[in-house]
Order: structure tokens, then C-alpha cells, then sequence
């Protein structure tokens, strides 16, 4: 893994900007091998910050875009959104990175949490239909995520339960929702390596570590969904992104060790007596 590691941060300059950023310096294209979707994948392959000068330089690069209410910005005057906010809080949580105003940004998404339990993009408009017209299930994916690495969640345990139900109610509806519209359909049913998008093995994954998931069928109806790609003890990758998918973590129909540890738990099988086994609550 330490070569596949190497490879990835000897690619910094990739896109036309510094540290996986584009040429105009947005942090959040190109789509999947963005400086956040690489700085996420980094955390999830076991790197640390301290771990590599690069790592810990695009970091820096990356918070010099963080407003003082924990908000960031992909671009340099471009919007601020709950999705962006929140891959970067889970990427810097994978990658071990903490600081004081990290706390603000989980603050922040708290307080801007939909009636419904979800997130949405702000800038959207309202009134296209009742299904764009509710949170988006992936932004409210990447905020629960991004809760799994904060340091203490007691306080706010109903707020984040709400958002898990909306996640669960959407297993049983698939229909598109939000202004973005995700679904959940074939391509969400394929497994991804890394989770850079909406789909299954990040659904379950992030849904495990959640008590209020733990007893529900629905959490299990969707992990026996999972525990059914696993061959050999190894959970096989079926749809990666084209931007990863040279590398031996990410290759189509090959299992993937980086994976299977993601939910190594959960692939076990359901909680004895619907205990709860997750990390949050």
C-alpha cells in the first residue's frame, strides 16, 4: 500500500494547480480526483497528517479556504456549500487532522439542518417539485460522515438520529431527491472504492457506526445488499471511478482490501437481539 500511497502524492500537480487542485485553484474538481476526494481516499488507505510533507501542505491549502463561521469554499469567490463543508470535515477527520475551528463548521451544519432531517444546498431554489424540494440524501451522507470523527456528539444525538432516518427512509422510497437528485438505483447498488460518491458500501458504512441504524431492517435489509458482494472474505469493487481505477485498491471486480476493512464489521452479519452496535449513540 505504501507504493499505491507514494503514487497518489507524486500526482499533487495532476490537475494544473497545487496539491490536486485545479488550474484556478478550486479544490473540489476535477470530479473524483479533486484535492478533497483525494485527501479523503488518503485517510481512508490509513495516511495521517504528519505522515508526508505534501499531505500536510494541501492541508494547510485547504483550511486557507475555511471562513470564520467553519464554512469553506471550494474556489476562490465560489459559494459556500453543506456538501463541501462536509467532505473536507470527513476527509480531515479520516486523515486525523483536528484543530479548534473544525468544532465551528460542526456547529454550523448543525444549525442549518432541514425540518426533514437532511441537508440541501442553500442556493437551490424552492418550488420545482416536492421531490427536488427536500434534502439532498448525499449531502446529508457526507455531513454524517463527517460527525463520525467529531470528538464528542451526545448533545446532539437526536439531530443526527433525524438525519439517519431520513437516510432510511430513502432506502425505501429510491426516488431522486434534492435539487442534486440522488437516487437509489443500479449504479447505487454497485460497490465503490474510494467513497467519493452516493452508493452502497458508503451507505452502510456510514450507517453502522450509527446507533439509531443499528436495530432498523432497513439498515439490514441494505447491509445484506453489501454482505452478498463479498467473495472470499473480501468485498469486491464493481464500479470505480475512472480516476481510480488503475490503481489496486479501486480495480473493477478485483476485491479490495482498503474496502473490506471499511465495513469489516458490519460484513460479520447484523447485531445479536437488535443491539446496537454502532459508534454514535
Amino acid at each position: 500500500m505504501e507504493a499505491e500511497i507514494g503514487r497518489i502524492l507524486s500526482t499533487a500537480n495532476c490537475n494544473g494547480g497545487s496539491y490536486w487542485a485545479r488550474s484556478d485553484g478550486d479544490i473540489h474538481a476535477p470530479a473524483g480526483f479533486s484535492t478533497i476526494d483525494v485527501l479523503g481516499t488518503l485517510g481512508s488507505l490509513g495516511v495521517k497528517a504528519g505522515d508526508h510533507r505534501t499531505l500536510d501542505e494541501a492541508i494547510g491549502f485547504v483550511l486557507s479556504r475555511r471562513a470564520a463561521d467553519g464554512k469553506f469554499r471550494y474556489g476562490e469567490r465560489s459559494a459556500m456549500l453543506p456538501c463541501i463543508s462536509a467532505r473536507i470535515l470527513a476527509a480531515l477527520g479520516r486523515l486525523q487532522y483536528s484543530d479548534g475551528g473544525l468544532e465551528v463548521g460542526y456547529r454550523h451544519l448543525l444549525e442549518t439542518q432541514s425540518h426533514d432531517g437532511g441537508w440541501r444546498c442553500p442556493t437551490a431554489r424552492m418550488g420545482r417539485s416536492p421531490e427536488t424540494d427536500v434534502s439532498n440524501p448525499g449531502t446529508t451522507l457526507y455531513v454524517l460522515d463527517a460527525f463520525l470523527y467529531r470528538k464528542n456528539t451526545a448533545n446532539d444525538l437526536e439531530k443526527l438520529g433525524r438525519a439517519v432516518s431520513f437516510l432510511l427512509k430513502h432506502w425505501e422510497t429510491r426516488k431522486p431527491l434534492g435539487p442534486c437528485g440522488f437516487g437509489i438505483g443500479t449504479t447505487f447498488m454497485k460497490t465503490e472504492f474510494p467513497m467519493l460518491r452516493y452508493n452502497i458500501l458508503y451507505y452502510c458504512h456510514v450507517l453502522s457506526r450509527y446507533g439509531a441504524a443499528a436495530g432498523d431492517p432497513r439498515f439490514h435489509e441494505a447491509a445484506a445488499v453489501l454482505r452478498g458482494k463479498v467473495k472470499d472474505g473480501l468485498l469486491v469493487v464493481e464500479n470505480p471511478h475512472r480516476l481510480w481505477q488503475d490503481y489496486r485498491f479501486a480495480r473493477k471486480g478485483e476485491p479490495s482490501g482498503p474496502a473490506t476493512d471499511l465495513v469489516r464489521d458490519l460484513l460479520r452479519g447484523p447485531a445479536e437481539d437488535g443491539k446496537e452496535t454502532g459508534d454514535v449513540g
